[in-house]
């Protein structure tokens, strides 16, 4: 039995919504809407949030506290901002479900469809207890990281499953020098991403101790972490070159993979660009959504490459 085509477009939204969430979660933490729920999987008790404070008890700030710390003032802006962060991760398990039912009827020609929905779900079952664990310890450093790591291996797999399921014909490999230095590549764009969200919990630690007036003045407090991120995008963006290189000279693999090339080019250029507004801007929180999206648009590029140098 083949892919329907139906399996397939279901396959690719599930994918845009993994991108979707993780873009989300960095709208959050932009916004300081970590703790806009201070309980899951409810918000306040409700499935539905509040939207205005009268419809709080009176000593919510103590009765919804987070180890034993009273809660920040009712704001409905963070509030539903982690609820749409939430809402939108739950239509990706919905999707996930379905596409395990369409993976389930394959599963004696396609085995590996099976497992790959397989695993995607039971990962992002995984992903929505660390996103508990968060809100239950009230942002403790470590676990967003992990939070985003977890995120990316479930990426990952899916982008793998969509490219099986799309796959008419066995792609030209590259040298073995080449496919090495692109998953090297990959492999510290993936550092890079987790340096980056150490850096934003170190910023999130910070503004704590900072206003409005001196929000420039806290990444020279990160100190060395700040700096080898920033240095550590330069380095990606040489090696991708070399890559790019590397690829042009490499004729049959070439041929597949030039525009998921010069997308990649782009991406890093403007993530890079993204890195320096917000190192040169005091950190406007609406470029660290965007910075994030482009560094998972980065990662699903690159992983594509390894798939293709295959």
């Amino acid at each position: 039995m083949q892919p329907s085509a139906r399996f397939l477009r279901l396959a690719k939204w599930t994918l845009v919504f993994v991108y979707l969430v993780i873009v989300a979660g960095s709208v959050v933490r932009a916004t300081g809407s970590g703790m806009g729920c201070p309980d899951w999987p409810r918000c306040f008790g409700r499935w539905i949030p509040p939207t205005a404070v009268s419809q709080l008890p009176a000593n919510y700030r103590t009765y919804f506290k987070v180890q034993n710390e009273t809660i920040a003032p009712f704001n409905a802006l963070q509030t539903w901002t982690e609820y749409g962060n939430r809402l939108i991760g739950a239509i990706l398990g919905l999707l996930m479900f379905t596409q395990l039912f369409f993976a389930w009827k394959l599963r004696k020609e396609h085995t590996l469809f099976f497992r790959f929905a397989l695993v995607t779900l039971i990962l992002t079952g995984m992903e929505g207890v660390l996103g508990a664990i968060v809100v239950h310890t009230n942002l403790k450093t470590g676990v967003i990281t992990m939070h985003m790591f977890l995120s990316l291996v479930i990426l990952a797999i899916q982008a793998l499953l969509v490219s099986r399921i799309s796959s008419t014909s066995t792609p030209k490999p590259a040298s073995s020098f080449l496919t090495n230095l692109i998953r090297t590549s990959l492999v510290l764009t993936t550092l890079q991403i987790l340096l980056g969200t150490q850096v934003r919990e170190h910023v999130d630690v910070l503004l704590k101790n900072f206003d409005e007036n001196t929000r420039g003045d806290i990444l020279s407090n990160i100190g060395m972490l700040f700096y080898s991120h920033g240095t550590f995008a330069w380095v990606l963006l040489g090696l991708n070159l070399v890559v790019g290189y590397l690829i042009f000279t490499d004729k049959p693999f070439y041929e597949g993979v030039k525009k998921r090339l010069l997308f990649l080019l782009l991406i890093l250029l403007l993530e890079i660009g993204a890195g320096a507004s917000l190192s040169l801007f005091a950190l406007p929180a609406f470029i660290q959504p965007v910075h994030l999206l482009l560094a998972s648009l980065l990662f699903g590029v690159q992983w594509g490459l390894v798939l293709k140098s295959k």
